[in-house]
Parts: C-alpha cells; structure tokens; sequence
C-alpha cells in the first residue's frame, strides 16, 4: 500500500487549535512525503460525535506535529486507532491526497450485517472501480441502519427484509419512522435458514412447528421426536429485519418467548454449535460448520438498499453497479 516512509500529520493540534478546527469547520492540510497531502476535516470528526479530548492526548501528544512512519500505518497507533478499516476508512486516497486528483466522492452505507457479508463487501472493490466512488460501510442491523438513514448519517441503508419489517425493527430499537416515502432497491434474494446442533435428531421442522417453538407453546424438544431437553431459542437483535420477518412469516406476528437469547446475528450458528438443545434463525450466509440447516418451508427475503425518496444520482450509480455486478 506504502512504498516509503511517509511523513503524515493526521490529526495532531494543539487543543486549541483543533477545537477551532471543529468549531469553524475547517479543513487542514498536512505533507504527506510526496504520497498527497493529508487532510484533517475537523467538521467531519466533529459530525461524527468527537471531541478534543477524545484524542488528545490519549492518543496525540498535544504539540503542532507527530512523525508518523508506515509501520505505524499497520498497528493500533496515531490516527490507525480510528483509521483501521473497521471503524473508519483505512484507504489511502481518502486522507493522502494529491493536487492533481480530486478527492473520490464518498458513498456511505449503512444497516444490516447480513447485507454487507452477502452482498456490499464481496463486491465492494468492484463497483468502487465501476463507480469511481469511494464506499464508506457501516455495519449494525437493519433497525439501527434505517435510523441512521432518518438522522442523515448515511446516503442509504441496507435491508434484508421490506420496508415495513425494517420500520419495525427501527422502532424495536426506540425510534418510529414515517415509511411512506421510503424505497427499498432490491439487488439480490437470499434465504433464512433454521439450524440446530448436530446432535439434535429433530432435523425437519414445520413452519407451525417452529412457531410454537419460537412462541413458548413447545419447550422441549420431546415433544418433536427429540431428547428430553428443554429447547432453547435463539435469534437476533430486537431491530433486526432477520429476526422481524421470522416474526411476520413464521410466528404470524405473534411475540418471541421471553426467554429467546438474542445475540449478534454472526454468533448465532456458534451458540447452536455449542448447544445440543439450542435452534436458531439466521441468514443463510452466516450457516457456519458446526450446526445442521433445519428442512422446512423455504423463507426469501431481499437484499438490497433503503433511500427516502427516489435515490440520489451517486446512490443510483451505486445500486446499478451492484446489480451489474452481481449479474456477471
């Protein structure tokens, strides 16, 4: 990604001087050792809920500059305490930028987990080349990703279920939404899936059963031909869209036990795996070794993006990529 030792100053001011960064909005510029001059938007740092203290001098010493080499760039130091590919962008062009090359205009998206590992980052680099943009992606549920959407934070959720389950699930997460100019872009289907332990003799289940599995009327596994063990469910976050469309198409609305074990969506095939009594509802995509995929009816469900309103043009240009690419 380097090629030299770069010279970057990201971030590092004296705390007066990046509180009237953020407070004016400023932009700062830093060298870069010939790699494009760094770029501090204290208004961006700002918007995302940062302040002074938050880096220095927890993380910068509070003096003018900081020599920052590239091995620096590969560990959990200076601005790669942030900048580290999961909580923000890692890309080089994004801070290091030269004269002769304007800075790529950045699309954000963000929401549903099984979106982003089934559809948005296996084939990010390529609607980024077919774009010219730069995808900044955030994941969380479906719920927390369409009120991200509402409060501006993003240019498009992602949803793996419609509209209305997704308004549901943000409203699980304590926010009501006004669906009515929402529009979901539908660029793949995928499936939910049941799995149990491997141990588990029940490996075909109705969808009246899973019902009364996930609703508390069946509680032990006995009473389905298994072993004598009491059933434990488990399933994903209160605003995920996975888990409110296993509740509109299988439970017929009705509400989960209250002993469901929910959990993070990609830990949910480890539970089970370690639970001979255990059964749980996931996207296909996240089925790990370890658990056995239940039969019972097939469950489809969307994989696409949420705007409000018709998308914009580089949310446009992005969708048709993805389709594009997903076609090849």
């Amino acid at each position: 990604m380097y090629r030299t030792v770069l010279l970057a100053i990201c971030l590092v001011l004296a705390l007066a001087g990046l509180t009237g960064a953020t407070g004016g909005g400023k932009t700062l510029l830093y060298g870069g050792a010939g790699q494009g001059r760094v770029i501090f938007d204290g208004r961006l740092h700002a918007s995302k809920g940062f302040v002074c203290n938050d880096c220095h001098s927890a993380i910068f010493e509070t003096k003018k500059q900081a020599l920052i080499t590239m091995q620096d760039h590969f560990q959990d130091r200076a601005c790669f305490v942030c900048h580290n590919g999961k909580r923000a962008f890692a890309e080089c062009d994004a801070c290091h930028r030269r004269f002769d090359t304007p800075a790529k205009t950045v699309v954000k998206l963000c929401g549903a987990a099984s979106v982003v590992d089934g559809l948005i980052a296996p084939h990010k680099a390529a609607v980024e080349r077919a774009t010219g943009y730069r995808l900044d992606v955030v994941k969380s549920n479906a719920g927390k990703g369409l009120i991200d959407l509402a409060d501006q934070q993003c240019d498009a959720s992602l949803a793996s279920a419609s509209v209305e389950t997704v308004v549901k699930g943000a409203k699980a997460a304590g926010r009501e939404l006004d669906s009515s100019n929402m529009q979901l872009h539908t660029i793949l289907m995928d499936q939910v899936v049941f799995v149990v332990h491997p141990g588990n003799k029940v490996q075909s289940l109705t969808f009246q059963q899973l019902k009364d599995i996930h609703t508390g009327k069946t509680r032990n596994w006995k009473e389905l031909g298994g072993a004598d063990q009491a059933i434990k469910v488990v399933t994903d976050t209160l605003s995920s869209a996975t888990r409110g469309l296993i509740k509109q198409a299988v439970l017929k609305n009705e509400e989960y036990l209250a002993e469901t074990l929910a959990v993070n969506v990609a830990t949910i095939s480890d539970e089970i795996a370690k639970d001979p009594a255990a059964i749980g509802g996931l996207g296909a995509g996240f089925v790990k070794t370890g658990v056995v995929v239940v039969k019972t009816d097939k469950i489809e469900r969307p994989l696409g993006l949420i705007t409000i309103g018709a998308p914009s043009e580089k949310v446009r240009k992005v969708i048709e990529a993805y389709k594009d690419t997903v076609a090849k």
